[in-house]
């Protein structure tokens, strides 16, 4: 991995195309394809390592991620093939077929295999009725499809003004537009139309959900859903070296498109004036742009705004009340993990895990490949644990209370890893790290250590949702507290509508 060292800001110019806050994958996105368009971007970090929650970190010559995580998007039609076919890049990559395994209670591990016919007839194995689920599977997978055939296409979407709802009629196919009502149908009540009733069945949604939609069945909208249940079929990629090895190819076509980064510049005031915008960091640097992409999460928009641009980010951010936090735990072990182990594992807890109130009752786990010798030494494999937690609870504890919680969740979690993963009952562990909302809080900046987006909700029209666009005149939001949301497909996707938004804006 290579050493990130803080970049001078010395002779930096004063005066930018545009000034991206954050170097996420949406900022990044969006800052690679206009870098490319020949824009002189400036993308301004307020941490020491770029990415974000797609990042890595190092620790004692460990490479570790940021938390346990997927990647998907690189097939055709998704966001992340968008994004090297148009800039030109190549981010290094190694497909994982299968993708996942499931571990319900004591159980086998179902499989989430690529090929459909496979997992219809694995799912059907372990759950039954037959019928329901090919009818259930039918109509996520189609959907999915549609979604994904969809959204590169509307790049307008969430509607924000009638014009929009106009241009989503006309731009799209009958067999497109079937599926919207399925944005006010829940996940749970189209299996349930299916025919499925099979409790467990439905526990397996919950929790395959919980890590995508960041909501449970009930809550999630199918139209959001299908795609989120679907993603293993889609091709699931590893990187070398860890994600942030993705970020800095990244980073690596800004600067050769003479755009810029600056990390540890963190962005505590944004102001419009007649050229646009002035910026200015905790570090003294003062820049301007016509144009600011915001990949900061919503909540803290309001902390560096001021006036009208304040008040907005307030009555937006108020809509959002409910948000996850990760506890999460990095860990170094011995290779004495089974062979044939996939990369990737949920499992199902037997009871919520302490301190989680009801939201978690699984957790997630991300193990480096054997052979990946830049995040671990022969011998040795990088795991990573990640599983929701309620950040107001965390961030409400006093310092002795917080460190006798985190030790206690730390603990039992590991436990269930030794217990459930096969070969790790015997391996020796190395180094353990774990994190809390606060952790995250002071160490990507997100506010109140809030991860994941914005959870899914029947009850918010599509209407509702934070658009890209500002109602001041070159400020767009990107990242997974705005459409479409979660993960790295999904981030992504935000920078390429806003993207194609500033092509629009600034003829």
């Amino acid at each position: 991995m290579r050493i990130t060292r803080t970049r001078s800001s010395e002779g930096l110019s004063k005066q930018w195309d545009v000034v991206v806050i954050g170097s996420g994958m949406g900022g990044l996105s969006a800052a690679s394809l206009l870098s490319t368009d020949g824009k002189k971007v400036l993308v301004l970090e307020a941490g020491l390592h770029p990415g974000g929650c797609s990042s890595s970190y190092t620790r004692k010559g460990y490479v570790f991620e940021s938390g346990a995580t997927t990647l998907i998007g690189f097939d055709d039609g998704q966001p992340m093939k968008f994004l090297e076919d148009h800039t030109g890049m190549c981010i290094p990559r190694i497909e994982l077929n299968p993708s996942m395994s499931v571990w319900l209670e004591n159980q086998k591990p179902i499989i989430r295999m690529k090929e459909k016919r496979d997992w219809v007839d694995h799912c059907m194995s372990h759950f039954g009725q037959d019928k329901a689920q090919q009818r259930f599977w039918d109509k996520a997978m189609y959907v999915a499809d549609r979604v994904w055939n969809i959204s590169l296409k509307n790049t307008f979407f969430p509607p924000s003004k009638p014009l929009d709802l106009l241009r989503l009629v006309t731009s799209n196919s009958l067999k497109d537009l079937v599926i919207l009502p399925y944005m006010n149908r829940s996940v749970s009540q189209v299996a349930e139309s299916c025919g499925i009733s099979n409790d467990q069945f439905f526990r397996f949604l919950d929790e395959q959900l919980i890590i995508t939609a960041q909501a449970v069945a009930s809550q999630t909208p199918f139209i959001f859903g299908a795609p989120a249940i679907c993603y293993p079929n889609s091709s699931n990629f590893y990187v070398p070296g860890g994600l942030i090895e993705m970020v800095f190819k990244c980073l690596d076509h800004l600067e050769s498109y003479n755009g810029q980064w600056l990390n540890k510049q963190k962005v505590v005031q944004v102001d419009q004036v007649k050229e646009g915008y002035r910026i200015a960091t905790d570090k003294g640097l003062e820049v301007q742009a016509p144009i600011v992409i915001s990949n900061i999460p919503l909540w803290n928009m309001p902390d560096v705004t001021t006036g009208v641009m304040q008040d907005y980010f307030n009555k937006e951010s108020a809509k959002y009340t409910d948000a996850w936090g990760a506890f999460s735990i990095g860990i170094v072990l011995s290779d004495t993990l089974d062979d044939e182990l996939s990369l990737h594992h949920q499992f199902h807890l037997p009871a919520r895990h302490p301190y989680s109130e009801w939201i978690a009752q699984s957790f997630f786990v991300s193990i480096s490949m054997r052979g990946d010798i830049q995040r671990a030494s022969k011998g040795y494999r990088v795991l990573n644990i990640s599983t929701h937690c309620l950040p107001e609870k965390w961030l409400a504890l006093d310092q002795d209370s917080h460190d006798k919680k985190k030790l206690e969740v730390q603990q039992y979690l590991v436990e269930q890893l030794q217990k459930r993963l096969p070969g790790a009952n015997i391996a020796e562990f190395l180094h353990l790290d774990a994190a809390t909302p606060r952790t995250w809080e002071k160490w990507v900046y997100r506010k109140k250590g809030r991860v994941g987006g914005i959870p899914q909700s029947m009850r918010r029209a599509v209407w509702d949702w934070t658009p890209p666009v500002t109602p001041f005149k070159g400020m767009y939001l990107v990242g997974d507290t705005t459409y479409p949301g979660q993960g790295i497909p999904g981030v992504t996707l935000s920078g390429i509508n806003v993207y194609y938004r500033i092509i629009k804006d600034f003829k």
